[in-house]
């Protein structure tokens, strides 16, 4: 009999576990004769990306000391070393991350990136023979523009009196010049992101992330200001046009990234369908399994389960979505190709589907399974 081929493709459930684990709890499920599973955990840059690299591409995780981005403490982040290759890879949630802060301690106004320019110095040091750090981005806590990063490499701010400014968003708009870093790192940076957003206005950094990250309106202003400041002096003082520049992702870090490096961008897609080999295994598969905590407006964009969604649906592949939630407002625009199986059906109360989410993606498959076998 010939077996039904399916490709179990899930990214993170925020609150509950890693894309790895939800990936093998899905696979549980159809462990049977009459399927052949290939799973394939996804990431599209933010929380879990180097566990998702890690699964993928046998990375030795190295922890490296790093001063903390709120306070005056020292942690460990992990980061991933292909020797094979000579490819250091890292995800900034796990250096500068909302995952990482204490909620009272978010605020954007304040927070720099600094201590991932110091980790960058400190990876050219010790990996010498290396050519290339991927850097995951996504779920960062600030709203820097990645100057912070900038400052071990020696970039100063000065206002109008030539007083030295420190590094931080509140004092953009006081900023009058700006000395640019001395030196580069020797890595090329490859940036993975899901977001391609201005640096300004309405659908820019400050404006459509500051407020996820701990700011107020009025603190969105001054960022949104600040912003423009930093911009219209790099071109004035140093012929450098930010204004076009699609590099909102991560709070602007890809503007303080291409000052001390040579920067490449790989969109999600390009890192799922390619990188992860997603498009050739989508094309094997008879059905497809994905899923996230919350299907919604995002979802159908460039994130992961988007990705997956859009290349199946072009290749006529059915799609069941596993998640804790479907935001109704997306009901009538979804496919008939894509089924969504929400946990929160399963149990009376959020709080209940999110302690019970193994059972929820249980019952779900179970569901799947019994969609499948009537379908052939």
């Amino acid at each position: 009999m010939k077996k039904i081929k399916l490709l179990i493709a899930p990214n993170s459930f925020k609150e509950c576990a890693d894309a790895i684990e939800i990936a093998k709890i899905i696979t549980e499920n159809f462990a049977e004769p009459e399927f052949q599973v290939k799973s394939i955990p996804i990431s599209d840059g933010g929380d879990g990306f180097l566990n998702i690299c890690q699964n993928n591409f046998h990375l030795e995780i190295v922890p490296r000391e790093i001063r903390s981005f709120y306070d005056d403490t020292f942690s460990q982040v992990p980061v991933g070393v292909s020797i094979d290759h000579k490819i250091i890879y890292m995800e900034s949630a796990e250096i500068i991350g909302m995952k990482k802060i204490p909620l009272e301690k978010r605020n954007p106004s304040i927070l720099n990136s600094s201590n991932l320019g110091e980790l960058l110095i400190k990876l050219e040091k010790e990996f010498l023979e290396f050519s290339k750090i991927i850097l995951g981005l996504g779920g960062t806590a600030t709203n820097d523009l990645g100057l912070g990063l900038c400052v071990p490499f020696g970039l100063k701010l000065f206002n109008k009196n030539g007083e030295e400014l420190q590094v931080q968003p509140k004092y953009f708009v006081e900023v009058h010049s700006i000395v640019l870093p001395k030196q580069k790192n020797i890595f090329t940076l490859e940036i993975v992101t899901d977001v391609e957003v201005p640096l300004l206005g309405e659908t820019g950094t400050s404006k459509t992330f500051a407020k996820q990250k701990g700011a107020t309106e009025q603190e969105i202003e001054i960022l949104e200001k600040g912003v423009k400041n930093i911009i219209s002096i790099l071109k004035k003082e140093h012929g450098i046009d930010f204004s076009s520049r699609p590099f909102g992702a991560g709070g602007g870090l890809l503007l303080g990234l291409s000052l001390v490096a040579n920067l490449q961008v790989c969109f999600a897609e390009e890192f799922l369908l390619k990188k992860l080999h997603l498009e050739k295994e989508l094309v094997k598969a008879d059905f497809i399994i994905t899923g996230e905590g919350s299907f919604d407006e995002q979802s159908l964009l460039k994130k992961g389960t988007g990705i997956l969604i859009n290349s199946a649906k072009k290749l006529q592949k059915k799609v069941f979505v596993i998640c804790g939630k479907v935001d109704q407002t997306i009901s009538g625009r979804i496919d008939e190709r894509v089924i969504p199986f929400s946990l929160e059906k399963y149990f009376s109360t959020e709080e209940e589907s999110i302690k019970n989410f193994k059972t929820g993606i249980e019952k779900a498959c179970g569901e799947i399974k019994s969609y499948i076998l009537s379908h052939p």
